[in-house]
């Protein structure tokens, strides 16, 4: 008897829980089938003036129309992000609050293996927003017209061509990198403190050539401080559609960008990426909308939140193989 009657208050208990989680599971789906039905907060991991807090603020006002709730841009910056990442995990994972992610933390998975947020495990893709392209530059009066120039003497004289770049791990450094390994060229790489200075480092002639974002050398090359020879995705940017690719030049194969895009806690509904993703494609087509972010040196980044988690693993396993190969410091 005893065991009868556990049995049948077991089954009921079941029966209750199931019907609670389906009356949640209901709740929870007709509320993201509702979103967004409250302002939407996407933060960023550092201050304002950057080319991503730049196009946040673009971007805000449009989704705000499209989707009928503020987009309210909040930047919390500190410890490298992890205030940023800190802010939004303890927000949840309904949709509200977004994380501003991009190209640094696949590579950040590997330098920093005790970080306490990881980009890549610890959240969720949402959707896709700019790319970045890599533009290399040498100076306006130096040696080398084309890449083509520059190659063949890398690989004519070992050691003997300077590469600069910004701070050591960065996405510039790295790119740097994996070009003169795929290139086969011995040469040094020179880390600058910032892009202002890693300019002024190629017009003196103190490096030969430099790897930068073309938002950062944007500036440098409207003012012919540099020069630029080629870009390094593996399609001519659209910013800079006269110069070759890398990979046109024989260096392959090689096809490096930066890029960002947004971001939620793990477990955040299907339904909310897919508004939110299509929402923010629609927007980067806009012939204005693409006028503004050619103005900071980026380019819309067509792609859905399944191709944000893709890209996330391939340049993981990417930038492992250049940080070990190139011996990059990494902590703990």
């Amino acid at each position: 008897m005893i065991t009868t009657t556990r049995r049948a208050f077991s089954r009921g208990g079941m029966l209750i829980a199931a019907a609670a989680i389906a009356s949640t599971l209901g709740v929870g789906s007709a509320a993201a089938q509702d979103y967004p039905n409250k302002p939407v907060d996407i933060v960023l991991g550092f201050g304002t003036g950057g080319v991503s807090d730049i196009i946040a603020r673009t971007l805000a006002p449009e989704l705000e129309a499209a989707l009928g709730q503020r987009f309210v841009v909040k930047n919390v910056p500190g410890a490298g992000g992890t205030v940023a990442s800190q802010t939004v995990t303890e927000a949840g994972n309904d949709g509200y609050t977004l994380l501003n992610v991009g190209a640094s933390g696949p590579i950040k998975k590997t330098l920093l293996p005790n970080q306490p947020f990881d980009q890549v495990d610890d959240f969720e893709p949402v959707a896709p927003v700019a790319n970045f392209g890599l533009v290399v530059v040498v100076a306006p009066d130096g040696q080398f017209a084309s890449l083509d120039d520059l190659l063949t003497f890398g690989r004519a004289n070992p050691g003997a061509l300077n590469v600069g770049t910004v701070q050591v791990g960065s996405t510039q450094f790295l790119a740097a990198k994996l070009f003169l390994s795929v290139a086969g060229i011995d040469a040094v790489v020179v880390p600058y403190s910032s892009t202002p200075e890693l300019m002024g480092g190629v017009a003196r002639g103190e490096v030969e050539v430099a790897f930068e974002i073309i938002p950062g050398a944007k500036a440098a090359v409207d003012n012919a401080q540099v020069r630029p020879v080629a870009t390094t995705m593996n399609t001519r940017s659209a910013l800079f559609p006269d110069l070759p690719t890398v990979e046109e030049s024989g260096v392959a194969p090689y096809d490096v960008s930066s890029w960002n895009g947004y971001s939620a806690p793990i477990g955040v509904p299907d339904e909310v990426k897919e508004t939110l993703s299509s929402a923010v494609q629609t927007i980067l087509q806009k012939p204005e909308i693409k006028e503004k972010l050619a103005a900071v040196g980026a380019e819309p980044y067509v792609g859905t939140a399944a191709d944000m988690v893709k890209r996330q693993e391939q340049e993981t396993e990417m930038w492992e193989k250049v940080i070990v190969e190139a011996g990059v410091p990494i902590e703990g």
